[in-house]
């Protein structure tokens, strides 16, 4: 069986993915829905309460079905992460909340726009990559796993 990621998406893709069924961020809610299993996200209560409050403010009255839509299937589709301790190593105090999911979840991997503000690229074994970098992360996987039953068939 093929490794499933653990992923944490940081708040801005899960806008910019609720803004726009186009582009990088959309993909990557692409990718997580997809039938075969690439990725799982991890999600916090301090997370989900994040992106509602967010989307609360920020999305438009027009596009609430598509609010309503993503922030569901977050929801349904992730694992939930209860860290019990707290980090203070984030120049944005609330991007802390997001590493202590990914640490609580022995995630692979905590995708977002503001890398800056995170202490390194690697935290405690957690990439911290820009979603470009992810979304060829997938692609890779997806081209093994295509490459590996095709062999698999002769």
């Amino acid at each position: 069986m093929d490794k499933i990621l653990r992923v944490v998406i940081d708040t801005n893709h899960i806008m910019s993915a609720i803004l726009s069924n186009r582009g990088a961020s959309a993909k990557l809610i692409n990718w997580m829905t997809r039938e075969d299993d690439y990725f799982k996200l991890l999600l916090s209560q301090p997370i989900l309460n994040e992106y509602r409050a967010v989307a609360d403010w920020l999305i438009p009255d027009s596009k609430q079905k598509a609010k309503d839509r993503v922030l569901n299937t977050l929801r349904l589709q992730s694992d939930w992460m209860e860290p019990s301790f707290e980090l203070n190593v984030c120049t944005d105090q609330s991007d802390n909340r997001f590493l202590e999911c990914a640490v609580a979840g022995n995630a692979d991997y905590l995708v977002t726009k503001n890398i800056r503000h995170f202490p390194t690229k690697e935290y405690s074994g957690i990439k911290i990559v820009r979603i470009r970098e992810f979304l060829k992360v997938l692609e890779e996987i997806e081209k093994s796993r295509q490459t590996e039953s095709g062999s698999n068939s002769t």
